[in-house]
């Protein structure tokens, strides 16, 4: 274990924090190119920026405005191609500030996808992890820092997570995000790797962070270092948070769960079928969990969307219990038993929740998959009988899918640890309990 230290300077006393500059800079407009020095920001709204200043008459600067966010400009910066749209000009004594917003992350800073590295260090904001699986005493001069420090580990990386020492004192970025942790990634073997392996390994933490986070969380301006301790690599990315968190499965102050999972989800990764279904079933998981942002209902369509998904995947790709046209024949309903059951994850409805099972009751319907499939079609088709029945169990009929989806991700990945269940109706901080199916083999 190391101290980690930001590579960047994430703290700022205005609206934005400047994290690169002097760097050079070319771009066309219309006809013209421009030759300047650029920075790179980091503003209030978590989005990063390139912002430059070159001198201007009042007659480019109309022109300017008038382009703006209408075309896609590439910038070549510090060497690099960065494909950008002018987000805002403003203009003053002969001179414009021109800002620059990336259409893609991460981009490229520094190196190349053969640019050889030792480690990397990147960065998160607002995840909530909290304890560390090693908590690890720092001593700085005349004081000493407690840090809670993670311990990830699959077949072939190595990840450490480490608490910022100004997680819990940043009051510039308090009401909106701050940097938590600080975080390397290395081979187990301690071998080089070259950066487009590091930018692979970069985008499936992404994954893994935002299923953990249950809000989409992203690795944030990783450098690679050499085996001498040189920058040699970089890109730019940003924390781009719309929720900075949300429940999920994971309980900040029970970070073994985190280390438990990783392999398996790493591994999960590692076959492209498998990678393309998490990509696909976390963005909608994600998606349905930020339900201030989207609604319940809409929650509850992308939680199903995202289980029907993985059902596909796993009967017919995975066991091939059955063939491609015979999963699409099932009900919706059948399709989710067939997952759930396979899993040993209980189809019958939780017994807390007293309003569901009072419906299910009075209907007829047979388990979870029965309502969860009846309340979307309810909802989707507006000839359906009973639309009004459902109403006021659309926040129960959510929890209950996406308490499903996480527990099948859990399954596939092997877990056999505690979890944090969503349908708890009183729940706090460092709540957990063992996730069903390690209930089952006990016993």
């Amino acid at each position: 274990m190391m101290d980690l230290k930001p590579c960047y300077n994430f703290e700022s006393q205005t609206a934005c924090a400047s994290l690169i500059q002097n760097l050079s800079c070319s771009f066309t407009m219309g006809k013209e190119e421009f030759n300047c020095q650029a920075e790179i920001v980091l503003d209030s709204d978590c989005s990063l920026d390139i912002k430059t200043e070159i001198q201007i008459d009042f007659k480019r600067y109309l022109s300017f405005i008038f382009s703006m966010s209408s075309t896609i400009n590439i910038i070549t910066l510090n060497g690099q191609k960065i494909p950008a749209f002018i987000s805002e000009i403003t203009s003053s004594s002969g001179k414009a500030t021109i800002t620059f917003s990336p259409t893609e992350y991460p981009f490229s800073l520094v190196g190349d996808n053969e640019t050889r590295l030792s480690k990397v260090i990147f960065h998160l904001f607002d995840f909530k992890d909290r304890i560390g699986t090693s908590p690890k005493v720092i001593h700085s001069g005349n004081s000493i820092h407690v840090s809670g420090i993670t311990e990830l580990t699959s077949t072939k990386w190595k990840v450490e997570l480490q608490e910022s020492r100004n997680s819990e004192k940043s009051d510039t970025w308090k009401k909106k995000s701050s940097l938590s942790h600080v975080c390397s990634l290395s081979r187990v073997d301690g071998s080089e790797f070259d950066g487009e392996s590091a930018r692979q390994m970069l985008l499936d933490l992404r994954l893994f962070f935002t299923f953990s986070q249950g809000v989409f969380c992203s690795p944030v301006m990783p450098v690679g270092f050499d085996k001498c301790e040189n920058r040699v690599w970089a890109l730019g990315s940003s924390p781009r948070l719309l929720v900075k968190s949300a429940m999920s499965w994971f309980d900040p102050h029970h970070s073994e769960q985190l280390a438990l999972v990783f392999p398996h989800f790493m591994s999960k990764l590692e076959d492209e079928r498998w990678k393309k279904t998490f990509h696909t079933i976390i963005y909608w998981y994600a998606r349905s969990n930020n339900i201030a942002g989207s609604g319940i209902d809409t929650g509850i369509i992308l939680t199903q969307i995202a289980i029907e998904r993985l059902a596909y995947e796993y009967a017919v790709n995975h066991k091939k219990m059955i063939e491609s046209k015979g999963f699409k024949d099932l009900k919706a309903s059948d399709k989710f038993r067939l997952l759930l059951a396979s899993l040993d994850i209980p189809l019958v409805i939780p017994s807390n929740l007293l309003k569901i099972q009072k419906v299910v009751k009075k209907f007829g319907y047979i388990d979870s998959p029965h309502f969860l499939t009846e309340i979307r079609n309810a909802m989707v088709h507006p000839e359906h009988k009973r639309q009004n029945d459902f109403s006021d169990l659309y926040y129960d009929a959510w929890r209950l899918g996406m308490w499903y989806l996480e527990l099948a991700v859990l399954k596939l990945c092997n877990y056999k640890g505690t979890y944090v269940n969503r349908l708890t109706d009183e729940h706090w901080v460092g709540q957990v309990e063992d996730v069903p199916w390690s209930k089952k083999q006990s016993e």
